[in-house]
């Protein structure tokens, strides 16, 4: 009796130890590959700049990212034509490609911007006008990716120059893996490749927007770098040494947040108590919502500015009322500014 009461606690003990340094799955990498983004088609696109008379000339080139370069699929396609089904997707920021070009060569000695400043997603289709000899994109995704300032960006490739890595595009989400807090190899994330089934699970990403963009705010920034959302995931572009990946550009889903903010309408402060006002806080989609009323305080009474890229949201927050600044990129959807 006796060793069987010891056989049935090493048992037990057993699995217990097995549990604790375990992960434990609540997913697949075959249910990975089949999230939404790993479905959609993405291009870089870049205007052609040739002048003859449409639809021979002054289109756009397209291009699959992460394609291997030599074979077919990293040849260039001519787009004559766009469209789109989502009403409220901003199709005229591609219409702005060149002046977008002219900007980044002014701004060059601030910022510093990579080949394509735009890429977007969608299905390539014949050209709904003569006679289908060229081509039409039925847009479902434009991304455009966030300035950096030139100097941040210059050392964080010095660090890279040793490696020359290829960098490719990815996505990255949380893993499905729960870890146990005692294991020091736990995969954190998932990144998955742009445009193929390939992923990876990695321990960590490293970036330099949050170090060199005053007053971003890092939970909106964050919550959009790794995401299950996958209308609002940021695709970056970087290379993975060991369980690391090293972002150098973030490319931001313009169509953020994906539904509109309603309008933050306060409640109605007691106007019998002297220097009431309404104050209020960002979601993580950077919608403005009222708090409560509160005394104003006295406030600091400079103004900061934002770095070329990006344009203050402005709101009153607690304890004192005063105004908190943040710095959002310059092509998002402006939710609320107070003056």
């Amino acid at each position: 009796m006796k060793f069987q009461t010891i056989s049935l606690f090493l048992i037990i003990l057993f699995y217990f130890i097995n549990f604790s340094f375990s992960t434990i799955a609540i997913g697949s990498k075959d249910e990975i590959t089949k999230d939404d983004l790993m479905k959609k088609v993405y291009y870089s696109i870049r205007p052609d700049n040739k002048e003859c008379l449409t639809p021979h000339c002054g289109g756009y080139f397209i291009k699959k990212l992460n394609s291997i370069e030599g074979t077919e699929e990293s040849q260039e396609i001519y787009i004559s034509e766009m469209m789109s089904s989502n009403p409220l997707l901003n199709a005229t920021m591609i219409g702005e490609l060149k002046e977008i070009q002219k900007q980044q060569q002014q701004q060059q000695p601030i910022s510093i911007m990579p080949q394509f400043s735009i890429v977007v997603s969608g299905e390539i289709t014949p050209s709904h006008s003569n006679d289908g000899l060229y081509h039409c994109l039925h847009i479902t995704d434009i991304l455009r990716v966030m300035s950096i300032p030139s100097e941040d960006f210059l050392i964080n490739k010095q660090q890279k120059a040793t490696i020359k890595p290829q960098e490719q595009y990815y996505f990255i989400k949380p893993s499905p893996y729960k870890c146990n807090g005692i294991l020091t190899d736990c995969p954190h994330l998932v990144v998955m490749k742009a445009n193929t089934l390939e992923i990876e699970f990695l321990q960590s990403y490293s970036e330099s927007y949050s170090s060199s963009i005053p007053m971003l705010d890092q939970s909106w920034f964050n919550s959009r770098l790794v995401s299950e959302n996958s209308d609002v995931s940021a695709m970056v572009k970087g290379f993975i040494v060991g369980e690391k990946l090293k972002i150098s550009y973030v490319y931001l889903n313009t169509f953020d947040p994906p539904t509109k903010c309603n309008p933050p309408i306060p409640k109605r402060c007691d106007n019998s108590k002297p220097n009431q006002i309404p104050v209020f806080t960002r979601t993580i989609d950077r919608c403005v919502i009222f708090t409560e009323c509160i005394e104003r305080g006295p406030c600091h009474l400079g103004v900061p500015s934002c770095s070329p890229g990006y344009i203050p949201s402005i709101i009153q927050v607690a304890p004192k009322g005063c105004k908190k600044y943040y710095c959002d990129p310059d092509f998002l959807p402006i939710t609320s500014t107070f003056n």
